[in-house]
């Protein structure tokens, strides 16, 4: 009887043993044979087509997105401050892109090369960061420039024969006073040619205005530009 009751105390004593070294899980999975197939196997399949579809979906992404490219301005100088401030002004007129005043703005190397290189009433051929602000007038940071050659020159003189509103601006000015004539040629100028420009000189000289009237005429061709109303020269 003794003997029986020994046998009895050690199996209930082996058997708790094993019921506490097991952990929740695998106490589960004992009495679930299914469960550790269920699982493992389960989570393993998502976790492989979850990856499969993010990296198709990245690849996808890669091949649509388009490599943005730097852009280019041919721009007539209307003010240097690239000694002091780093920064050029200019006006300026694309195809696809922008059309009126620009500002640019040079890192410390590329300012000093423009502030011994760059001339008020010269024009030069900007390569600029593919991003540009939403003020007025616009921002851009240069990356190289060069002076333009006869054939960017024409070129721009070109685009303005499309892009001007000359003709609609002096329709305009035919019912204005001086004074709200040129404040409004000033923002207006840098879409006009050459030739309208100097036509449009000889409208407000006949108007009466005088280099000492009250507001200034930015307005000038371009070797005669000395400033811009974004900006004074410092020459």
């Amino acid at each position: 009887m003794k003997m029986q009751i020994l046998s009895t105390l050690m199996v209930l004593s082996v058997s708790a043993l094993l019921t506490a070294c097991q952990t929740p899980d695998s106490a589960e999975t004992a009495a679930d044979p299914t469960a550790a197939e269920t699982a493992e196997s389960i989570p393993a399949q998502e976790t492989a087509a979850e990856t499969e579809s993010t990296s198709a979906e990245t690849a996808a992404e890669e091949e649509t997105i388009p490599a943005v490219e730097n852009m280019s301005f041919t721009v007539d100088i209307t003010d240097n401050h690239a000694a002091g401030m780093g920064l050029v002004i200019g006006n300026t007129a694309t195809k696809d892109n922008y059309c009126g005043m620009i500002e640019i703005h040079l890192d410390e190397a590329l300012a000093e090369k423009a502030a011994q290189e760059i001339q008020i009433g010269k024009t030069y051929l900007f390569t600029v960061q593919p991003m540009m602000t939403m003020s007025i007038p616009p921002q851009v940071a240069a990356l190289d420039f060069t002076p333009a050659d006869d054939q960017e020159i024409a070129k721009l003189e070109e685009i303005r024969k499309t892009v001007s509103n000359y003709t609609e601006c002096m329709e305009t000015y035919q019912d204005m006073e001086l004074e709200q004539i040129i404040q409004d040629a000033n923002m207006n100028y840098a879409l006009w040619t050459q030739e309208e420009i100097a036509e449009f000189t000889e409208f407000i000289a006949q108007k009466g205005y005088t280099d000492d009237f009250k507001v200034k005429s930015y307005v000038k061709i371009r070797e005669e530009l000395s400033g811009s109303i974004a900006g004074f020269s410092e020459d």
